[in-house]
């Protein structure tokens, strides 16, 4: 299938280079080199400007994300601020100097940096935006782009040599995710998921590329093209339009979303759990790495219904329309999936959300969500029954289908982010109290004893485990009277935390200890609270999930005495 080519919109300048889009005034500013302005171009009027003059073959132009200012790299080596109400070259103010063979800026605002890629000098050079301090952070030979990501912690750069690689800033290491390309330019973000670069090749024909950074390495692909004569940077103007300033012209292209196939994992997660938030190799959930998180979970298994969330945007992007789902114990072969689950569906017509059961075809085929359908749940691909695979680690996979057959497999299901290790626990806790203990001396008490001899100190012996060691927690609790109760002793999980992941919990154990610290039933000032008939209480939760929320509830356990003291 051929590009879609770009059109073009504005003409008459001499060697644009990098470019800005600006929301608010629709316009996409450009540095021209040989003219030695910064000029604008309305992207739905075409209108032409000269917003600043006075430079020495202005290479780039950042806008902050204030809507304030604007950030322009000149030739041979300076980075200057200026505001976006007076943009000529006399208006400026030097952030730094002395750079050699200054190409495109990258903006850290939150972090009060720039990046500024060197191409003479070959390095990437950070630059304090309040002292202009320069620090080399990169080595590179010919850099021509550099982007920088939201956290600040990673730089993307092109080279000459046909690269573009990925720089951690905290690591200081480097890897190349993208090679054999000829001539890369500047490079944007296409996407607010930074998901995927988007970047101008002039050689050997101008085209405009997209690299798909969730693959390793990097999939790079022509979304446009051919280009008006040396393309040096894209800016985005929608979710399917790019403005690409060339040489002596801007041009257009109308991509029909080619650029929005969505990149991301297939198999997003467990109801609100992501997939990248189970420990592998164990399948335990946490969200706790993000503690502002509304679900949070510690080292928890999965059970009973599992909603599986699937990308429907990247399975499609990549030709799919049908996908399968297996399920695998440790050591066991995959088992296909066949079951219908229901979810709803809004009704466009009846204004409403209507219960739609998705069947999969024969051959366990589940059909792709189409696109402007509104579901409920949108992401929701399967509600899958774990309730008869073994408990421990299991393997859930997708695969995708361009057709019902198996001969149309698109990639497989152990590709990167197509399975998911889940730890698999049906099993319920166990409560119990075994034994009432009169404190001291140990004198059991029987169920419904009358007690009012010694003292009103007591001791339980008592069960609260899960058979899988994924318990969460206890209670044991005492009521009497007009509604009044008094904890007697618990525990959880956060007090128990190990690399394993695992807690039985007790078992015939005598809480609270015997000796000094058993449980007195007498409180100040309440003469019902030794005088009354008392009901203990022994409650026990497992870990267990099903991704949104708890499944087994509380096992629990009651015995009940009267003290008359």
């Amino acid at each position: 299938m051929p590009l879609p080519v770009p059109t073009t919109i504005a003409t008459g300048y001499a060697d644009l280079q990098g470019s800005s889009y600006r929301v608010s005034t629709d316009q996409l500013y450009a540095a021209d080199a040989g003219s030695g302005n910064i000029i604008a171009v309305t992207a739905h009027t075409h209108v032409k400007t000269v917003l600043g003059s006075g430079y020495n073959a202005p290479h780039d132009v950042e806008l902050s994300a204030d809507g304030l200012h604007a950030y322009v790299t000149e030739g041979p080596g300076t980075l200057l601020r200026l505001s976006l109400t007076n943009m000529n070259r006399a208006a400026a103010s030097v952030v730094a100097g002395g750079l050699n063979g200054i190409s495109q800026v990258a903006l850290d605002e939150a972090h009060g940096v720039a990046y500024v890629a060197e191409f003479t000098g070959g390095h990437i050079q950070q630059i304090n935006l309040t002292s202009g301090v320069k620090t080399v952070v990169a080595t590179i030979s010919n850099p021509r782009g550099v982007l920088v990501t939201g956290d600040g912690r990673f730089l993307y750069v092109s080279s000459d040599a046909g690269t573009i690689t990925r720089f951690d800033l905290s690591t200081n290491t480097s890897v190349v995710i993208a090679s054999g390309l000829n001539g890369p330019r500047h490079l944007t973000w296409a996407d607010a998921g930074e998901s995927t670069i988007l970047f101008p090749q002039p050689n050997p024909t101008g085209t405009v590329l997209k690299a798909d950074l969730t693959t390793s390495p990097a999939t790079v692909m022509g979304i446009a093209g051919p280009t008006a004569f040396a393309p040096y940077s894209v800016a985005v103007l929608s979710s399917n339009q790019v403005l690409i300033a060339c040489a002596t012209e801007v041009s257009e292209v109308d991509l029909t979303a080619s650029v929005y196939t969505a990149a991301g994992p297939i198999f997003l997660g467990i109801g609100f759990v992501p997939a990248d938030a189970v420990h592998l190799p164990n399948g335990y959930a946490d969200t706790t790495m993000d503690p502002t998180y509304f679900f949070q979970v510690k080292d928890c298994p999965f059970g009973g219904t599992l909603p599986l969330m699937i990308n429907w945007q990247h399975a499609r992007s990549m030709g799919a329309n049908f996908y399968q789902v297996f399920i695998a114990g440790l050591g066991g072969p995959p088992v296909q999936v066949t079951q219908a689950f229901g979810d709803y569906l809004w009704s466009v017509p009846l204004t409403r959300f209507e219960l739609v059961t998705t069947i999969p075809a024969p051959g366990g085929y589940y059909p792709l969500r189409s696109p402007g359908q509104i579901w409920l749940n949108f992401w929701l691909g399967l509600l899958l029954d774990t309730t008869g695979q073994p408990n421990g680690v299991n393997t859930i996979s997708i695969k995708l289908f361009s057709a019902q057959s198996p001969a149309s497999e698109i990639g497989h299901a152990t590709d990167p982010g197509r399975f998911a290790r889940v730890m698999i626990d049906n099993t319920l806790p166990v409560a119990s109290i075994q034994q009432i203990l009169q404190q001291p001396g140990n004198v059991p008490v029987n169920t419904c004893a009358i007690v009012n001899t010694g003292t009103p100190t007591f001791t339980f012996q008592v069960t609260a485990s899960a058979p899988q060691s994924h318990l969460l927690g206890w209670s044991l609790t005492a009521y009497w009277g007009d509604n009044k109760s008094m904890s007697v002793s618990s525990d959880n999980y956060n007090n128990h935390i190990t690399p394993t992941r695992l807690w039985a919990g007790i078992t015939g154990v005598a809480v609270p200890p015997p000796g000094p610290t058993p449980w007195n039933a007498k409180v100040a000032g309440d003469p019902t609270s030794i005088h009354c008939a008392h009901s203990f209480f022994l409650y026990a939760w497992d870990r267990v999930i099903n991704g949104w929320g708890y499944i087994h509830g509380a096992a629990g356990y009651q015995k009940s005495i009267t003290l008359l003291f």
